[in-house]
């Protein structure tokens, strides 16, 4: 049985959203030498597997803008606008997005996802997407709040888009996108 495939979510909104005021934090984009502190990110963040400088570098060659929020000098969230192509079509992926834990929890991960839907959006006309894990209920959060959609293009994603929905509380019932039956939860 091969493994399921990440969960797809597009942009469903005309508008960008609003870029929340964060006091403390600077957004950046990467410079030459950010490479420590990145790496430092995603391996304290540790849902995105296994960093090393190859993999690092592999990432950054496919990326249109890294984005980075810094504070005091240390690099403590990031995401990506990748060009990429799906569904036979041109698109920008967000990707790549992370929070270090001693800063979770402060609007990190709208503030950069936001920032990064913006930076797309100046880019070029183009649909946006992101790929996210199941497990990662707060980013899921995030994510729909800013106006993400589910995709149904794969036969898991309703039992696991179901599952998801009854551990994202009651807030998050009005987003439930129709695929999603109350009675597919396993």
């Amino acid at each position: 049985m091969s493994p399921l495939p990440q969960l797809i979510l597009w942009f469903g909104r005309e508008m960008t959203p609003d870029l929340p005021e964060m006091a403390g934090y600077r957004l950046r984009t990467y410079q030459p030498g950010d490479e420590e502190g990145w790496l430092a990110l995603l391996r304290a963040n540790g849902e995105l597997g296994h960093w090393d400088r190859q993999r690092l570098e592999d990432v950054l060659a496919g990326t249109r803008v890294q984005l980075f929020a810094e504070c005091e000098g240390q690099i403590v969230a990031c995401t990506g606008c990748n060009d990429r192509t799906r569904e036979l079509r041109p698109c920008w992926e967000i990707g790549w997005v992370a929070v270090h834990p001693d800063f979770q929890g402060r609007g990190l991960g709208r503030f950069i996802v936001a920032a990064a839907v913006a930076q797309a959006k100046t880019l070029g006309s183009r649909p946006i997407y992101l790929l996210t894990d199941d497990f990662r209920i707060p980013a899921l959060r995030c994510y729909l709040k800013l106006g993400f959609l589910p995709n149904n293009s794969h036969p898991s994603y309703p039992h696991r888009w179901a599952d998801i929905f009854a551990h994202l509380g009651a807030d998050y019932q009005a987003l439930k996108p129709a695929f999603v039956a109350s009675n597919q939860s396993r």
